[in-house]
């Protein structure tokens, strides 16, 4: 397995800030989640700073939040992002769920269409791989087809998709993860690895791992036993990292990067 951060955790950093930190602590590359910096100076801008640096993209997350010039709707957005992620040279795109009632109502197959469009601006060499849900929300939302697990699963390999399964979504929908992790097991290309609490009867998500709930130890463990030739994408709120002090970024990311090796290795 190869082992990543979400550039997310430094959203309101340079993209030369995270390739920086990938490589001093020892990341196998980084994911990422594309801003400002891509619409301003492009694809080609941010590959010439990951071959410059010596940390690969490994995969493309799309924008957290909308910007002018990022297109709105699924049928443009997705295809978008494999194209982006094909340029970058990474092998994963991930893509979020839909609120889909059932697999063929209007909204799902123009879902459809928008993945093998995706597919296709991958040209063969990237997966998308959707993302598992976190439906147990406040205030509470109805949950929808994809909510499920096991839906998500098959839906994504019927079209010739991975998925990227998240532990803290699942952690806040109340999920055990090594239950979950057999679902999703054939369609696994990533895993968005974070902790999460609980206060107050809210899911704080997000956060280091080993600092939270969740059993995070024996998923990895289990990863490493079974082979499992993925990515684990470190995918961390930027309190949790420092929104500036890069000597306590470095430590913070050292700490979670040795988490994530100990666990794969322990017996």
């Amino acid at each position: 397995m190869q082992i990543s951060f979400s550039t997310g955790a430094f959203y309101h950093r340079s993209f030369a800030y995270s390739l920086w930190l990938a490589r001093e602590v020892g990341f196998d590359g980084v994911e990422v989640a594309l801003g400002p910096e891509y619409l301003l100076r492009g694809a080609r801008s941010l590959r010439a700073q990951s071959e410059r640096m010596g940390v690969p993209v490994l995969s493309v997350h799309p924008p957290f939040l909308p910007f002018p010039g990022w297109p709105y709707r699924a049928q443009r957005a997705i295809p978008r992002a494999a194209q982006v992620a094909r340029e970058l040279g990474a092998g994963v795109c991930v893509i979020h769920t839909l609120f889909l009632t059932g697999e063929q109502t209007p909204r799902a197959l123009r879902y459809t269409d928008a993945l093998k469009a995706g597919l296709a601006a991958g040209a063969g060499s990237v997966a998308i791989a959707i993302e598992s849900a976190q439906y147990k929300t406040q205030p509470p939302r109805r949950r929808y087809l994809l909510d499920d697990l096991a839906s998500l699963a098959s839906f994504a390999q019927a079209r010739g998709c991975a998925l990227t399964f998240d532990t803290c979504h699942a952690g806040a929908n109340g999920e055990d993860l090594l239950a979950c992790y057999e679902i999703v097991r054939p369609v696994l290309r990533n895993i968005h690895l974070s902790d999460m609490v609980w206060r107050k009867g809210e899911a704080l998500t997000h956060h280091m791992p080993g600092e939270g709930t969740l059993a995070l130890r024996p998923l990895l463990a289990r990863l490493a036993r079974d082979g499992y030739e993925g990515l684990v994408t470190l995918e961390l709120a930027p309190n949790e990292v420092g929104w500036w002090d890069r000597r306590y970024a470095e430590r913070r990311l050292a700490q979670a990067l040795d988490f994530v090796r100990q666990a794969i290795i322990a017996p």
